[in-house]
């Protein structure tokens, strides 16, 4: 177990790291990959190369690490996926391919035991210094502070500018369609 958690994420590469290693102060490499549904199913989530990896580990030191240093010790429910666990997820036909930045490692989706959800998606884009989306998703109040999650991504630098956007995935209740709109927010209107 090698703590590679100060070095530059371009000088990582697959081939020398073990899941145990360190790549930031808190996280481990396999809490990139780790998918309870991958390991039932037999999925393989493993990182296809080294860009992934890297993504990975800018997401982890830039935004789970501030988490974990602010709320303490949390899993996050997914952080890469490979496009056979997405197909899975979304239950698409084998030749699909997801266009999700969870296929790119740069996404990861949260939530925090005691923590609102939308309080955490605040949290997070009022400290959080750089980041391209949050996204409150699936939050329903009336099912309580922590239903839901929140999905956090991140591009690294080689990948352009973050656009900073801020939605909400929330059933409109009129029509009881899910939606995404802008904000961060309980409800559409």
């Amino acid at each position: 177990m090698a703590n590679h958690s100060r070095t530059k994420p371009e000088n990582l590469s697959l081939a020398k790291l073990a899941p145990q290693d360190f790549i930031a102060p808190n996280f481990r490499l396999h809490e990139l990959t780790r998918s309870e549904i991958a390991s039932r199913l037999g999925v393989d989530n493993a990182f296809p190369g080294d860009r992934e990896l890297r993504a990975a580990v800018h997401l982890a030191r830039k935004v789970l690490q501030p988490l974990r240093d602010t709320f303490g010790g949390f899993t996050p429910n997914s952080v890469f996926r490979s496009q056979a666990l997405e197909r899975v997820l979304k239950r698409k036909p084998s030749g699909w391919l997801s266009t999700s930045q969870h296929t790119r490692a740069c996404a990861c989706d949260i939530e925090i035991v005691g923590k609102s959800t939308l309080e955490l998606a605040q949290w997070a884009a009022d400290n959080l210094p750089d980041y391209d989306q949050i996204i409150c998703e699936c939050y329903d109040p009336d099912e309580g502070p922590n239903s839901g999650w929140v999905h956090l991504s991140l591009k690294p630098p080689e990948q352009g500018e973050n656009r900073k956007q801020l939605l909400s995935y929330i059933r409109d209740m009129s029509g009881g369609q899910w939606l995404y709109v802008p904000g961060l927010r309980a409800s559409v209107g």
